[in-house]
């Protein structure tokens, strides 16, 4: 299905990184389009991976710095997670960005103050000290944050951050469109159309 996916934006869209996207020209661009990965699952390198490479189409990968090398505890059993190793294979890639998705994965919203800015902070400065490049992308886990938040990310240096629905776009407060495991591709096609925004609710 995801190769599927990646055959469809391919023939129709202009597939750009997030640095082309949010840059000055992107408004030049025909239907612009980044492709994004929350969280750090290990079926990123194994199944997204290939295919990604096989097509010449770029990505970003947002990681959750506390789960690398370890399995995620879902409620239907363990999920692995990305391997440090793994994580450098594919930051390697000219095509692949790497991003943070803070460490603990934490609704930021509900932390405090602090606690919240030490989350994001700590997870930059890990991710930059394993992978040595800047890492300038973030996304809010559950796609939850607030106007603090938006300045805590942006105080830890980081140049933009992405959200899922976002009331308004801003350099912090990108919108994005949640690709589920559920959708066919009929569902796909309806969320990538210009019909997705006025009719998300449906969703």
């Amino acid at each position: 299905m995801f190769e599927k996916q990646m055959a469809c934006v391919r023939c129709n869209f202009s597939l750009l990184s997030l640095d082309a996207m949010i840059g000055p020209r992107s408004g030049d661009v025909a239907k612009p389009l980044a492709v994004t990965f929350d969280d750090g699952y290990g079926d990123n390198f194994i199944a997204a991976y290939p295919v990604l490479k096989k097509r010449g189409i770029p990505a970003t990968f947002f990681l959750t710095v506390s789960q690398i090398g370890k399995n995620w505890d879902f409620p239907e059993g363990p999920y692995s997670g990305l391997s440090w190793e793994q994580v450098d294979i594919m930051q390697k890639d000219p095509m692949i960005t790497i991003g943070s998705h803070g460490y603990g994965h934490k609704r930021l919203d509900l932390l405090t103050p602090v606690a919240a800015a030490g989350d994001i902070k700590i997870s930059k400065m890990i991710l930059e000290e394993k992978i040595g490049r800047p890492v300038e992308f973030f996304s809010y886990p559950y796609g939850s944050f607030n106007e603090q938040i938006k300045k805590a990310v942006r105080e830890a240096g980081f140049r933009a951050a992405f959200g899922v629905v976002s009331p308004r776009r801003d350099r912090f407060s990108w919108p994005r469109i949640l690709i589920s495991r559920g959708d066919n591709m009929f569902r796909f096609r309806l969320k990538l159309s210009p019909l997705y925004w006025p009719l998300r609710h449906l969703f």
